[in-house]
C-alpha cells in the first residue's frame, strides 16, 4: 500500500476526513491484553526503495547528533548513555499521528527533510535489516567453528533486535490510517489498556514488555507517577544488542590500571588489552578506533579525544570520524577500560523542545488527530513526556547494550479561548425587569430615564 493512500502526518485534509474507526481487538494469548490492529500485512524490507532507506539513515543520524548534544548540555557529570534510534522509531511512530503546525514542528526536529513521509518505509527497512544480524554473525561463527573443530557458538550470545509497541486508553477508537502504519512499517497494533481506571497496572505491563524484550537489562523504563489517569496512550521502542568481539581481549591481559576522570581525579580501572590490526584514524582532534563484532556488520567506535571531552563533543557533527568505521587500519597496542553502565530513567521533553519540539507537548495546541480525530471523552492528546533508559557492557568476551524510550500521550481538556466581550455602556435610559424564573412570572417592570433621581 503506497504512502498516498495511508493517510500520513502532512496529509491533514485526508486525515481529517478520515473516520476515527473502532478498532477491531484481538489477542494473541491469554496473557497478552487485546490488540487494535490493522489487517495490513508488515512491508518486507525488499519492497522498499534504497534511497527511503538511505534518507532514514541519514535523518536518524542527523537526530543522534542534535539530540545528544542537547542532552549533553543538561546532563550531569559522569557516564552518559543514550539511544538516538530508540528515540526516532518511538518519536516517528507518534509523528504517523501529527497533523498541521505539530507535525511540521516534528518533521524538523527529527530531521526529516524534504519528504518526511518517506521515514515510514526508511525506518522499516531499517528496522528489518537490523533484525537480520545476529542470525547472519551466528551462522557465520558457527560456520568458521565447524571448520576449525572448536565448539559452536552459544546461540545465546548473539541477539540484536529492535521491537515497537503502542499502548493505547481502551476506549479509544484509534484511527485506522495510524493503525495502518503501525502495522505496514512498524509491525505493531495498539494493546488496549485501562489508562483510565488503572493506569499503574498499565504501567506494570509495559515495563514487563520491556525487561523481556531487552533481556531484563532495562527494567522500569516507565517509574512510580510516570503513568496517570491522564495518559491515553504510550509508543514504546526497544532495543537489545549482545554480540562476540571479532577479536576478543584476553582475560588473562586484564590488569588494573589508572583512568582520569574529567575532573582531573583518578580512580582504578579493570583495562582489558589487546594488540590487533583494526580499522583506525588519528583526525588530528582524537584517536579513533573501529572494534568489530561478530559478523563484522556492527562495530564498537571508540573516540580518544587529544583535548578535553567537552570541547570534542561540542564538535561532533554526523559525519564526524568518530561515527564512521575509519577506511585505514593500524596496528594498535588497545588498552580498554571493562564498563558496565546503566543510566536512570530520562527525560528527552526538554532536548526536544530546544530541537523545536514545541507544539506537541503543549496541551491546548498539540494536534495529534492522526490518532483519533474526535476523542470519546473530548479531550486533546499533547505528549505529555518523551523518557529513555540504557545501559552498556563491555568485557573481554563482547559487548551487550540495550535501551528503550517511551513516548507517553495524554490527553488534557481543549482550552476554549475566552469570549471576546461585548461593549455595553448603559449611558441612556433604560428598561428594568425582575423575573421569577421557575415560573417565568414578570414581578417587576419599569424603565430608569435619569439614574440619579431619588423619587419620593
Amino acid at each position: 500500500m503506497s504512502l498516498r493512500h495511508r493517510c500520513l502526518p502532512l496529509l491533514p485534509l485526508l486525515a481529517l476526513a478520515a473516520a476515527c474507526t473502532s478498532p477491531t481487538a484481538s489477542s494473541s494469548s491469554s496473557n497478552e491484553p487485546p490488540m487494535a490492529r490493522s489487517t495490513v500485512s508488515r512491508a518486507p524490507a525488499s519492497s522498499v526503495p534504497a534511497a527511503d532507506l538511505a534518507a532514514a539513515v541519514a535523518a536518524n543520524n542527523a537526530f543522534a547528533v542534535d539530540l545528544y548534544a542537547r542532552v549533553r548540555a543538561g546532563a550531569q557529570p559522569g557516564n552518559l548513555f543514550t539511544s538516538p534510534l530508540s528515540a526516532s522509531l518511538a518519536l516517528t511512530m507518534t509523528y504517523a499521528g501529527a497533523r498541521g503546525a505539530t507535525a511540521a514542528e516534528m518533521a524538523s526536529a527529527l530531521h526529516l527533510g524534504g519528504a518526511p513521509d518517506a521515514i515510514f518505509q526508511g525506518q522499516n527497512a531499517l528496522d528489518q535489516a537490523l533484525g537480520g544480524r545476529a542470525a547472519a554473525a551466528l551462522a557465520s561463527d558457527t560456520q568458521v567453528a565447524r571448520e576449525g573443530g572448536a565448539p559452536a557458538p552459544s546461540a545465546t550470545d548473539y541477539d540484536l533486535h529492535v521491537v515497537n509497541s503502542v499502548w493505547g486508553e481502551q476506549t479509544y477508537p484509534w484511527a485506522q490510517p495510524f493503525l495502518d502504519t503501525m502495522a505496514t512499517d512498524y509491525g505493531t497494533g495498539v494493546y488496549l489498556e485501562d489508562f483510565l481506571h488503572q493506569p499503574d497496572a498499565a504501567r506494570v505491563t509495559i515495563n514487563d514488555w520491556v525487561s523481556q524484550q531487552t533481556s531484563d537489562k532495562i527494567n522500569d523504563l516507565l517509574p512510580q507517577d510516570s503513568i496517570d489517569g491522564t495518559t491515553r496512550m504510550v509508543l514504546v521502542n526497544a532495543i537489545h544488542l549482545k554480540l562476540p568481539w571479532q577479536s576478543t581481549f584476553p582475560a588473562s591481559a586484564t590488569q588494573d590500571g589508572p583512568f582520569t576522570r574529567a575532573d582531573g581525579s583518578k580512580v582504578n580501572a579493570s583495562m582489558m588489552s589487546q594488540e590487533q590490526t583494526f580499522g583506525y584514524v588519528d583526525d588530528g582532534a582524537a584517536q579513533i578506533v573501529s572494534l568489530p563484532l561478530a559478523g563484522g556488520q556492527e562495530t564498537v567506535l571508540i573516540a580518544l579525544p587529544h583535548g578535553d571531552l567537552a570541547t570534542y563533543e561540542a564538535s561532533l557533527a554526523s559525519g564526524s570520524a568518530a561515527l564512521h568505521p575509519p577506511s585505514s587500519e593500524a596496528l594498535v597496542d588497545l588498552s580498554l577500560p571493562r564498563v558496565t553502565f546503566t543510566s536512570p530513567t530520562f527525560s528527552l521533553a526538554k532536548a526536544l523542545h530546544a530541537m523545536g519540539m514545541v507544539q506537541a507537548f503543549d496541551p491546548s495546541a498539540a494536534n495529534f488527530t492522526g490518532l483519533c480525530p474526535r476523542t470519546p471523552d473530548g479531550v486533546n492528546l499533547y505528549v505529555s513526556d518523551v523518557l529513555q533508559k540504557a545501559m552498556l557492557g563491555m568485557q573481554e568476551t563482547g559487548v551487550e547494550a540495550a535501551a528503550a524510550t517511551a513516548v507517553i500521550v495524554a490527553g488534557s481538556a481543549a482550552a476554549v479561548p475566552p469570549p471576546t466581550p461585548v461593549l455595553m455602556v448603559v449611558d441612556r435610559p433604560y428598561v428594568v425587569s425582575i423575573v421569577d424564573v421557575p415560573t417565568g412570572a414578570v414581578l417587576f417592570l419599569g424603565h430608569i430615564e435619569d439614574p440619579t433621581q431619588t423619587g419620593s
